[in-house]
């Protein structure tokens, strides 16, 4: 019964079809706009609708400007520029880590040098001692040296072979780390048997240049990449900072909107006007072209503009954010101010220790000189007849002692290099190395 009363039949029948699009676009300034066009189709068995199909067409164009929270390209762009700061980040971590590993492959490398080097002298070494007892059983048989100091070279040799042996092998493991730290697997077996030469001696190094130690952190303030990373952090806790300010606003919109709809359709052949007290019209267009027509036309427009206030009472949440990015922000500036004196206490430690071994090369290379010095006239007087055999081993195992401080003295100024080099930031510079090629993995560059 109520569905006669209501739509004149007892069962109503009632299809719709739709067909709608739509845009939406923000902008960093807090403004958002949309347009919304849609399309329907509905038919009935009711004698009380005039059009059959009903034929129905509407758009509508809105905008939204933020006025107070949420205005400005600081709350509306924060992530974006955060992002695009981590990715920055990232780069400087990865600088970073390349002078890490540059770092640590130049320590291995004089390393290696060193354990090259003392090999040289234990073999030059034993070579000389073996010359010695060689003599020695020579002038024995002669009855022109007692038998005691055979036996004090031929204990002599059994030392220096067991230092040769100690020699070679630490030669052995520098090598196996420096292939280790160079190549990607060990499993070739051509590769592990292949002697790793070094290029450089450490008797060519050249005495330090003295660069003032404020001139060296004012340096290390500017290339270390800790710092780089330090200063783009904080820059993300003010951006986050300035948007949880931002968020405490009331919020304050200009909102508005303009639109229309249009109508068209057959005349519905069961529409009984006698019970509507409707006449049916014939002017009513039939197709969707006049319902998109009569939409756009304006002669049933839709407008609005107002003003949207939305005061929120004691929002606990966006005062607890911005008391998290103001604490936030001041732990940054807290990092960032030790991390600068840590640099300036790492390049001042830096200085001094090249310092102090560039006076232990000076001081080992003087004794190295002097133990020489003192060979040499040991093996005149043995040669003259006024020393022995003893005494002149002695000297060159003293000599040898003396060679082997140096090269270890030379050592530890090399690494004190590299450590300063880390310090201020230029170890990339220093070995010829852009970023650029170690991202791509090119080796176009190469340093000294």
């Amino acid at each position: 019964m109520s569905n006669l009363q209501i739509y004149g039949v007892p069962l109503l029948q009632l299809n719709t079809g739709q067909g709608n699009v739509g845009y939406a676009q923000a902008f960093p300034t807090g403004t958002s706009v949309s347009l919304q066009f849609g399309n329907s189709r509905q038919t009935t068995n009711s004698p009380f609708f005039n059009l059959s199909p009903a034929l129905t067409s509407t758009y509508r164009f809105s905008f939204q400007q933020q006025l107070l929270a949420g205005f400005g390209f600081g709350p509306n762009l924060r992530y974006l520029r955060i992002a695009k700061n981590d990715k920055r980040i990232s780069d400087i971590a990865f600088k970073d880590q390349v002078i890490t590993t540059v770092t640590q492959i130049a320590n291995i490398y004089w390393d290696l040098v060193n354990a090259y080097q003392q090999a040289e002298v234990s073999e030059k070494s034993l070579a000389f001692a073996q010359q010695s007892f060689d003599t020695a059983k020579k002038q024995l048989k002669l009855e022109s040296i007692p038998e005691m100091d055979v036996m004090r070279a031929e204990a002599e040799v059994s030392k220096r072979d067991q230092d040769l042996t100690v020699a070679r092998t630490t030669l052995q493991l520098q090598e196996l780390l420096i292939k280790n730290a160079l190549t990607k697997s060990l499993d070739d077996p051509v590769l592990a048997a292949m002697p790793v030469v070094p290029t450089d001696h450490l008797e060519s190094t050249q005495p330090p240049v003295s660069h003032a130690v404020q001139d060296l952190i004012t340096q290390a303030l500017q290339d270390r990449p800790e710092l780089a990373e330090s200063d783009i952090d904080l820059v993300n806790r003010q951006i986050s900072n300035k948007a949880a300010k931002n968020a405490l606003l009331p919020s304050l919109a200009l909102v508005g909107f303009y639109g229309g709809s249009g109508l068209a359709g057959p005349l519905n052949p069961v529409y009984n006007p006698t019970l509507t007290g409707i006449p049916n019209s014939s002017s009513v267009p039939t197709d969707f072209s006049g319902a998109i027509e009569n939409a756009f036309n304006n002669t049933a427009p839709d407008y609005y503009i107002g003003l949207s206030l939305n005061i929120p009472i004691r929002n606990r949440v966006a005062k607890a954010d911005q008391y998290r990015s103001q604490l936030e922000y001041r732990q940054a500036e807290l990092r960032r101010e030790q991390l600068r004196k840590q640099i300036r206490i790492e390049v001042r430690n830096a200085e001094y220790a090249l310092e102090q071994t560039a006076a232990r090369v000076d001081a080992a290379r003087k004794a190295r000189d002097l133990a020489q010095r003192t060979f040499e006239i040991m093996q005149k007087e043995q040669t003259l007849g006024a020393g022995s055999t003893y005494q002149t081993m002695t000297a060159q195992r003293d000599l040898a002692v003396a060679e082997l401080d140096l090269v270890t003295a030379m050592t530890v100024y090399e690494k004190a290099k590299v450590e300063l080099d880390r310090a201020i930031g230029s170890t990339l510079a220093d070995n010829g190395i852009k970023i650029q090629d170690a991202i791509t993995g090119s080796a176009n560059n190469l340093g000294p």
